[in-house]
């Protein structure tokens, strides 16, 4: 079965991220708070008891609109590196992508674009294999973003039973959502899970949108959301991120995002 794309187009039904409870047993992921949850994206909760949050001009994931050649415009999310840099996935910017734009919010709720000046792929960006093989690219925009920037997570390899901050924006309510996952798969090319309705999962629109995970302070990136392998995200959805601590994918972001913080 070939992987189901993590992005989503206008005329999709786009889920956000799933925020169901896990149980409480000693075995199963509980999920934080909403306000652990939002906290950990630099924001505070939308709504009592969600995972949906407020003030996206605080966060450094962003909401990104794309203007595909077949003139169809889908969205991604990415995470602010820099002020103009923006890491995503390949799979965001397929061939002949005509636009990329960031939305930058307002505290009024009201948002802009701002449009790339460039945008790039991992030349070894392939759909052979299981999952996506090196699915991430940059974003460079025209004008910087004033949202803050997220590092790169470098001093501390994902392992198995990694717990794990995800974000992403999905469509049509164009809402920021934190989640929060155990990591059960780590190689190099991928880490990832087998969505079993507890605790969170990604879908369409969160493409590109980062997991992330702190090591005593603020978090750090570890992966970027790439594929699934069931419709609608549900129960049984193998939830793959490509692995940035891989050597070709990191060196690749260092060279397309100079300055980009690594922590």
């Amino acid at each position: 079965m070939n992987p189901i794309l993590k992005w989503a187009g206008v005329a999709m039904a786009a889920s956000m991220i799933a925020a169901c409870g896990g149980g409480g047993g000693s075995s199963e992921l509980v999920l934080p708070d909403a306000n652990t949850l939002c906290a950990s994206a630099g924001l505070t909760p939308k709504i009592l008891n969600g995972a949906e949050c407020a003030q996206p001009e605080r966060s450094p994931v962003v909401l990104l609109a794309l203007l595909g050649a077949d003139g169809v415009q889908r969205s991604c999310s990415g995470t602010m590196l820099t002020p103009t840099r923006v890491l995503t996935a390949a799979h965001c910017m397929p061939p002949g992508t005509r636009a990329i734009a960031a939305v930058q919010w307002k505290a009024n709720g009201k948002g802009s674009l701002v449009y790339a000046s460039n945008w790039v792929a991992h030349p070894g960006y392939s759909t052979a294999g299981e999952g996506f093989q090196n699915d991430v690219g940059v974003v460079t925009l025209r004008s910087g973003m004033s949202n803050p920037s997220m590092p790169l997570l470098v001093s501390s390899p994902s392992r198995v039973g990694d717990e794990a901050f995800i974000a992403g924006w999905g469509l049509p309510g164009l809402d920021l959502a934190v989640g929060y996952v155990r990591m059960t798969r780590v190689d190099e090319a991928h880490i990832g899970y087998t969505y079993k309705g507890q605790a969170s999962n990604t879908c369409s629109g969160d493409s590109g949108g980062p997991a992330y995970r702190g090591v005593g302070g603020p978090g750090g990136i570890v992966g970027i959301t790439s594929s699934g392998s069931v419709e609608g995200c549900g129960d049984g959805d193998v939830s793959l991120y490509t692995n940035i601590q891989t050597p070709r994918v990191l060196n690749f972001i260092r060279a397309q995002a100079p300055g980009a913080g690594e922590i």
